[in-house]
C-alpha cells in the first residue's frame, strides 16, 4: 500500500504514520503538511504543501502511485479569520478529492467531526451515522466540518466503486493533546453550568482514535463511521472532578460575555460564542456502527480519558482514588 497523508506531522497523523510505516503491506507514506514530522522511517518521506493547491496535490499523488489518501489536515483551534478558516478546512478538502479523483486513488479516508452534527436540542440520544450533519451557524469549525463531510458525501456519490470512509470522532483527549478544550480546564475561575443543564459529553482517546482509523483503513469500510469512547459524563462531573465549582448561569448571559470575550480577544478567550452550543444541548453520538462493521472496541471510557488527560496536565493527582467505572450513557430517545 502507498499511503499520502495530509497533517501527516499533527499528533494523530504522527501516530498513524508509525503505526502504517511498522507494517510489511507498507510500501510508503508520503506526508504533506507545513511543517516536517518529528520522526521518520525508511517509508516515510516528507512534502511540504498546501492542502488547497490542486495542481500540486495531483501531481504528487500521480507521481507517487498513491493507493490511499487519508486526509487530517485542518485547523482545530479556531481563528478570528473565519474566511481563511474555511478556506483551509472545506476549501481545502475539496481540492484533495478533486486530486485524488483525477489521479485514480481508490481509497480516501477523511476526517470529519461529531460536531458536524450540530449541538440542537432535537438531536437524537445518542446519534448515528445516518443523522444529518447540521453543524452550527455560528461556529465555523462546526460550519466548516459540516460543509467537508457533505463534499465528501458527495464524492463518494460521484465516484462508484471506490472506497470513501467519512470519521466523525468525538473530542479527542489524551496525553499528548494540546487544544483549546484540553487547556479550557485550566486556571478556571468556575465553569458554567447553562441553564441548570446537565448536558453529557463524551471522548476518544487518542490511542483508540488511531486504532479506529486503522481498523477502517484495512477493513476498506466506506461511509461515515463515528468516534467515541464508552460512557459520558456531564460537564459538571467534570468541573467537580477537578476541583473547578460548577455555576449555574443563563445561556444568553453567557453567550454575550463569550461574544464581547472574543471580540476583545481577551486573554482566555480561545472560541467564539457558538461553541457553548455544545455545552447546552446533546451531540452524543453511537459508536456501535464502527463496533459492528470492524469488531473495534475502546480501550478507555470517556471518564478514564478525562482523567488521563487531566493528570498529565497535572490537573487531577494520580492518587485521587476516584472510580474509574464508566458513567452510563443518557438513555436513547
Amino acid at each position: 500500500m502507498r499511503y499520502l497523508i495530509t497533517g501527516g506531522s499533527g499528533y494523530i497523523g504522527g501516530r498513524l504514520t508509525e503505526v502504517l510505516s511498522g507494517r510489511e503491506e507498507t510500501e510508503r507514506i508520503v506526508n504533506v503538511d507545513v511543517r516536517p514530522p518529528a520522526g521518520s522511517s525508511p517509508q516515510t518521506s516528507f512534502v511540504r504543501g498546501d492542502v488547497r493547491d490542486y495542481p500540486a496535490l495531483r501531481e504528487l499523488m500521480e507521481r507517487e502511485q498513491i493507493d490511499c489518501v487519508i486526509h487530517l489536515a485542518f485547523l482545530l483551534n479556531p481563528i478570528r479569520d473565519e474566511a481563511q478558516m474555511y478556506d483551509i478546512d472545506v476549501n481545502g478538502t475539496v481540492a484533495v478529492l478533486r486530486a485524488a479523483s483525477e489521479a485514480g486513488v481508490e481509497q480516501m479516508l477523511v476526517t470529519s467531526s461529531a460536531s458536524a452534527y450540530g449541538a440542537f436540542p432535537d438531536n437524537p440520544r445518542p446519534i448515528a451515522e445516518d443523522w444529518p450533519v447540521r453543524g452550527a451557524p455560528d461556529f465555523a469549525y462546526a460550519r466548516d466540518k459540516a460543509d467537508m463531510d457533505r463534499a465528501c458525501q458527495l464524492w463518494a456519490a460521484e465516484n462508484k466503486g471506490r472506497v470513501m470512509t467519512i470519521v466523525r470522532p468525538c473530542i479527542v483527549f489524551g496525553p499528548n493533546v494540546d487544544n483549546y478544550i484540553v487547556r479550557g480546564w485550566e486556571n478556571q475561575p468556575f465553569f458554567p453550568v447553562l441553564d441548570g443543564v446537565e448536558e453529557h459529553f463524551q471522548l476518544v482517546h487518542e490511542d483508540d482514535l488511531v486504532a479506529g482509523l486503522v481498523a477502517l483503513l484495512d477493513g476498506k469500510g466506506g461511509g461515515a463511521f463515528n468516534i467515541a469512547g464508552d460512557g459520558t459524563m456531564t460537564w459538571r462531573e467534570a468541573a467537580e472532578l477537578v476541583g473547578v465549582k460548577p455555576r449555574r448561569m443563563p445561556f444568553r448571559l453567557a453567550y454575550v460575555i463569550a461574544k464581547w470575550s472574543w471580540r476583545l480577544r481577551l486573554p482566555r478567550a480561545e472560541t467564539p460564542p457558538g461553541n457553548l452550543h455544545f455545552l447546552r444541548h446533546p451531540w452524543v453520538v453511537s459508536n456501535e456502527k464502527l463496533k459492528a462493521v470492524t469488531g473495534w472496541r475502546p480501550e478507555h471510557t470517556t471518564r478514564e480519558t478525562f482523567e488521563i488527560t487531566m493528570r498529565s496536565r497535572g490537573l487531577l493527582e494520580s492518587s485521587s482514588g476516584i472510580s474509574l467505572d464508566p458513567v452510563p450513557q443518557p438513555p436513547v430517545a
